[in-house]
């Protein structure tokens, strides 16, 4: 340490730590204990009347107190933030690649005995044999999954026949693919048509039961074992995973992959997610989740690209499985949360940490200032159960449980029904990401001068509107773009609400129960996403007008119903996160006014 910080070092802690003097009766004030960080400076003698005094130091010391000590917008945030970015992409990356993986080509039955068939028809005899053994005649199934077998291809080629008997028609076993989107992905190598089209949902649902379990044991892990091996565990699982998933080659192994990817996507998203929003000031929570929303987008554009270039599902996934070899080596270097520390009463082990930080920052930290933070019911085993011991916080968490299905099912279902929408994939599923993106990134201007749980209502009941609208396209035939340009709006929309539903799920969380909280509002969320791809694919199973916008209508009225029903919970914008449950017992937190810089945010 440089002699002129280890005298500043020295001199804060003697501020810090010298005896409190008597009562002044001569109108002395006490010297305040000052802590320059950058440009500002950061007065930490708060006095408050009815306060055991700790040296100048007047107040109750929070966890803020000790953010601003030790640098709240350091390099060690930088190294958090790159952390965040990485981790959110491999999430992203991994939840909606089978957009492109599992889309489905135009298709068709193999002509039998001509080894050379082809989708596209590149000479007349190969034209004559299409015309013999493919159906011209009933639904898309029948031209796509059937053949015209032996006297009866025959007749129907020379006669002329517009009916054959269905009986007569033989299920095919190899199809050929048109390779215009995709020149190779796992439908086409797996041959998921026809009979087997529902493994496709299969696949997808089975990434959500892996999300759902995740969500169910991750809360409890990481509340009982830290944040940081929970999140080193789950980025080294993931990069595992993300690489072998590029050689699966039967159905089985395709949905251990997926499942696999579901429950450690889940694992990293709340370890890395709940690690970051202890570390961060209450300005700075709220932007996390944005920010990370934002990531996803970002992702989406990437992933669109690979998957234009590329055009091959084996090379794609390798191309996506990068971001998980260097987000191994960045968490490895994150440290463990010291108010979960603090929360097991190692304060000796929090105080280290907070040091890590401090020095990372080129801070000091007063001796003892984590000592004397003021932290009740830090020790003790926790259970999700002891959230439900009063009839007004189960009502709380059961409209979360309703929002988090509801916005996860609308997220993902809206994803994964855009290769269902028409036009160009790329495309739509690009400006998807680059609206996700914007929208996301407009929402961090303003998401700290708002309400949370208003803002979190217009942007699910916006997005909700945009897609229930969907369906006035279709009934006075306007063209496609206009139901496209709706879903992507009403997509954009409810994405933008999902980081705050996030935010706004962890701030009614006490530290105490804040991973098994989340975990349990992720868990629920699975639910939502374990039916949408089957309610993406609505459209397969009805037929009539509105059958086409179906999904939309089913994601827009679920969105609505839950949105309205936050209303009836608190706000929480410009709070100080709640350490224990008896901070949220009985008492309302009133909210402060966001701060308009670093000088005016609150020090408690």
């Amino acid at each position: 340490m440089e002699p002129k910080d280890q005298e500043k070092k020295d001199l804060m802690e003697a501020q810090f730590n010298k005896p409190a003097k008597p009562a002044k009766t001569s109108g002395e004030e006490p010297l305040p204990l000052v802590i320059n960080d950058g440009d500002q400076q950061t007065n930490l003698n708060q006095a408050s009347n009815g306060h055991e005094q700790y040296g100048t130091f007047a107040g109750t010391i929070t966890f803020e107190n000790i953010l601003h000590a030790i640098g709240h917008n350091g390099r060690f945030q930088l190294l958090l933030l790159i952390t965040v970015i990485l981790t959110n992409a491999i999430v992203d990356l991994q939840n909606v690649h089978t957009v492109f993986t599992l889309t489905t080509p135009k298709h068709r039955c193999k002509v039998p005995g001509f080894d050379q068939d082809t989708y596209a028809i590149k000479s007349p005899q190969q034209a004559e044999l299409v015309d013999r053994y493919i159906p011209k005649f009933g639904d898309a199934e029948t031209k796509k999954c059937r053949l015209l077998p032996g006297d009866n291809a025959t007749r129907a080629f020379y006669e002329g026949l517009r009916e054959v008997d269905n009986d007569n028609l033989t299920e095919c076993s190899t199809w050929v693919y048109d390779k215009t989107v995709m020149k190779r992905n796992l439908v086409t190598e797996m041959d998921l048509v026809c009979d087997r089209t529902v493994v496709r949902s299969h696949v997808n649902m089975v990434l959500f039961s892996g999300k759902m379990l995740a969500a169910f044991l991750q809360g409890y892990l990481i509340d009982l074992f830290g944040r940081r091996p929970s999140l080193i565990a789950s980025c080294v699982g993931m990069m595992i995973t993300a690489i072998g998933s590029a050689f699966v080659y039967d159905s089985v192994s395709l949905l251990i992959a997926r499942f696999l990817a579901g429950f450690l996507t889940t694992s990293l998203f709340l370890s890395i997610y709940v690690l970051g929003i202890e570390f961060l000031t209450k300005q700075q929570r709220s932007l996390l989740s944005i920010y990370s929303r934002v990531i996803f987008g970002v992702a989406d554009l990437y992933l669109s690209l690979m998957a234009y270039v590329l055009r091959d599902w084996q090379y794609l996934m390798l191309a996506i499985a990068w971001p998980s070899i260097v987000a191994v080596v960045m968490c490895w270097f994150m440290p463990e949360s010291p108010r979960w520390l603090m929360s097991k009463n190692k304060l000796d082990k929090a105080e280290k940490q907070v040091e890590r930080v401090a020095k990372i920052n080129r801070k000091v930290l007063p001796k003892g200032m984590v000592q004397r933070l003021a932290n009740t019911e830090t020790t003790g085993n926790h259970t999700v159960f002891q959230l439900f011991g009063e009839l007004k916080l189960t009502v709380r968490w059961i409209i979360l449980y309703i929002n988090w299905i509801v916005s996860c099912m609308a997220t993902y279902g809206l994803a994964f029904n855009i290769s269902n929408m028409g036009g160009n994939i790329f495309i739509n599923f690009a400006i998807s990401g680059f609206l996700d993106a914007a929208v996301s990134l407009f929402n961090s201007f303003i998401v700290n001068k708002l309400s949370r749980k208003y803002f979190y209502f217009t942007c699910s009941a916006f997005g909700a509107a945009a897609c229930i609208l969907t369906f006035v396209p279709i009934v006075f035939d306007a063209p496609n773009w206009c139901v496209v340009a709706l879903s992507l709006i009403g997509k954009a929309s409810i994405v933008a609400a999902y980081p705050l539903l996030y935010t706004y799920s962890a701030e009614l969380y006490p530290t105490t129960h804040r991973g098994i909280g989340l975990g349990s509002c992720s868990m629920m969320a699975r639910i939502g996403g374990l039916i949408s791809p089957y309610i993406a694919d609505l459209s397969f199973f009805f037929t009539g007008k509105l059958a086409s916008v179906l999904p939309q209508l089913v994601f827009g009225t679920s969105a609505i119903f839950g949105a309205l029903l936050i209303l009836i919970l608190p706000e929480t914008s410009g709070t100080e996160l709640p350490e224990t449950l008896d901070d949220i017992r009985g008492k309302s937190r009133k909210p402060t006014k966001p701060a308009k810089n670093e000088d005016e945010e609150a020090l408690v």
